[in-house]
């Protein structure tokens, strides 16, 4: 039986995670090349985190044991080359990437702990406003995404927190 009516959501699956890929590949300029030089948005320093609408953890994130990155916590971006950036929140490594618009987006996983703890996923979105050139400091607006998870026995616990923020270059 292969009337043809599944097509259309394999169609819309394809489309999805094709539009997801276009989205996370490295575009700086109209070229799409990843470098963007001197045309990059100027964003390193660091920015202490005020996260808005704040509504706690889920209590998924509760019964890991998972803390809360509060507000006031440094978020420190350094440039490494051209559009790469490097950094560092909670004492998570952060690697990641800033694009000519104000775009940034930056990921880091802490090492395992030796104990089969929780393990972590940081990722942060964001865009750049403002900077030397204008008179002002800098700041960022966007999204905090947190992804923890514990194996026990044969099944995983997990939990994501998703928090806007927003900060201000010190």
């Amino acid at each position: 039986m292969t009337s043809g009516r599944f097509a259309p959501v394999a169609a819309v699956a394809t489309t999805v995670v094709s539009g997801a890929f276009l989205l996370l590949a490295p575009s700086c300029k109209e070229g799409g090349s990843a470098e963007c030089g001197d045309a990059c948005a100027p964003v390193e320093g660091t920015y202490p985190l005020t996260f808005r609408d704040d509504a706690g953890l889920p209590s998924e994130c509760v019964n890991l044991n998972v803390q809360a990155v509060a507000d006031g916590e440094p978020l420190v971006i350094q440039r490494a080359d051209g559009g790469i950036l490097t950094g560092s929140l909670t004492k998570v490594a952060l690697t990641g990437q800033v694009y000519a618009s104000g775009g940034l987006i930056l990921t880091g996983t802490p090492p395992p702990s030796s104990d089969g703890g929780v393990s972590t996923f940081l990722s942060l979105t964001a865009t750049f406003t403002g900077g030397p050139e204008d008179g002002g400091g800098g700041a960022l607006s966007g999204t905090f995404t947190g992804q923890y998870s514990r194996i026990q026995g044969t099944s995983a616990l997990r939990c994501t927190v998703t928090r806007p923020f927003t900060a201000t270059r010190q």
